[in-house]
């Protein structure tokens, strides 16, 4: 599949670029990415290299996961990362700490989970974070998705093993269906 950029809420989502790495890595190397993502620990400069010139093309490629660079302007700095798996809808973001409390997130998911429908067959949009990460439960709150618990998570740990996680979906809109 072609890459393609969303926009909205004053925001653009597009492809990650080799000069974002140096972002990457840094905003990967903050302690929260140790306890709550299954990132490699410690994130370096060559994990971000590899993530954005080898793994992010190659699942675009074979159509396996959406990744976006998520930026205020197409040009402008990376503030984070969003990504949708196929066929499995799993949902999949983070935000450099500077960007994070602003609500920046709800929108890109809400782009996200938009394309989504409009472009594949998923049934419905899920999301699990591992327990405690609260801001990424808040994320989803915001943007209507129905939380269905906690459960062992489909995204195993950094160590290969299981992690208990917390879990929500968004179904698909229904034809006819009237937003208020």
């Amino acid at each position: 599949m072609e890459p393609f950029e969303l926009q909205g809420s004053g925001l653009t989502l597009n492809q990650l670029r080799p000069a974002d790495a140096p972002d990457v890595a840094r905003y990967c190397a903050d302690p929260i990415f140790e306890e709550f993502m299954a990132t490699p620990w410690p994130y370096t400069l060559a994990d971000a290299e590899s993530f954005i010139t080898e793994y992010a093309p190659q699942a675009w490629a074979n159509g396996s996961e959406w990744t976006w660079a998520i930026r205020r302007e197409a040009d402008g700095p990376v503030l984070g990362v969003i990504s949708i798996r196929l066929p499995s809808g799993m949902l999949g973001y983070w935000l450099g700490e500077p960007h994070r409390g602003q609500k920046i997130m709800s929108a890109c998911v809400d782009l996200v989970t938009e394309a989504a429908f409009a472009r594949t067959n998923v049934e419905a949009v899920l999301w699990e974070a591992r327990v405690g990460n609260i801001g990424s439960r808040r994320t989803i709150e915001r943007s209507g998705f129905t939380d269905t618990g906690e459960a062992i998570g489909t995204i195993l740990g950094r160590d290969g093993g299981p992690v208990l996680s917390w879990t929500a979906r968004l179904d698909r809109p229904t034809a006819g269906a009237v937003s208020v």
